[in-house]
């Protein structure tokens, strides 16, 4: 899912910059009819302008998050073991953070807990390297199939009625369960907990 949003979101740029530049020729060809009112041209240009951007800089933010949120309010969650991550591309967003685009190929466990071989694309941070096989949650609707987003860890621990959807899970002895740890740092991050939980020990005791 995260390849179609990085596709969408420069389709929007693109009208954005198309606007953008037919907006200074028309603040050109108007401020030579009317030059007295050149200075109100130009103001109502940078305020579209900036509303443009700002719109834009909130879909490029917070898009993806809202749509992960949702699902998991509404129990449109997967378990998936992840068997391999290749390194796609880089990317970058417009408050030049840099990511790395990841094309994972999985197995998917449904809500009856069927396996279903999936690929998925995911932003992960610049510092990821070699991702480690294991089990995460992701965002899945059976309606929309191609709407995939690991869920970081702390987003499950903070939904109660999701519980007893993780314990059929965990439950289920035909699904092999080994937890990564998964959190968003500048994109996802995905590390074996036996990484992970020195750190968060050290941060207890400060």
């Amino acid at each position: 899912m995260q390849l179609r949003v990085a596709k969408l979101l420069n389709k929007f740029l693109a009208v954005i910059i198309a606007v953008i530049i037919i907006g200074i020729v028309l603040v050109l060809y108007l401020s030579g009819i009317y030059p007295n009112l050149r200075i109100l041209f130009v103001c109502l240009f940078i305020a579209v302008a900036v509303v443009l951007m700002a719109v834009f800089r909130w879909f490029e933010s917070q898009w993806d998050k809202k749509i992960i949120t949702r699902m998991v309010r509404d129990g449109k969650i997967a378990l998936v073991n992840i068997i391999s991550a290749e390194r796609i591309m880089p990317m970058r967003d417009s408050s030049f953070v840099s990511y790395w685009l990841y094309e994972f190929k999985s197995e998917l466990y449904d809500s009856k807990r069927k396996k279903i071989g999936k690929t998925f694309y995911e932003k992960m941070s610049r510092e990821t390297d070699v991702i480690p096989a294991g089990s995460v949650y992701v965002t899945y609707d059976e309606a929309m199939p191609g709407q995939v987003f690991i869920i970081p860890n702390v987003m499950i621990s903070h939904m109660p009625h999701l519980a007893p959807v993780i314990k059929r899970y965990e439950s289920d002895k035909s699904i092999p369960v080994k937890y990564l740890d998964a959190y968003y740092n500048k994109g996802i991050v995905l590390k074996n907990f036996k990484e992970t939980v020195p750190g968060y020990m050290e941060k207890g005791n400060r």
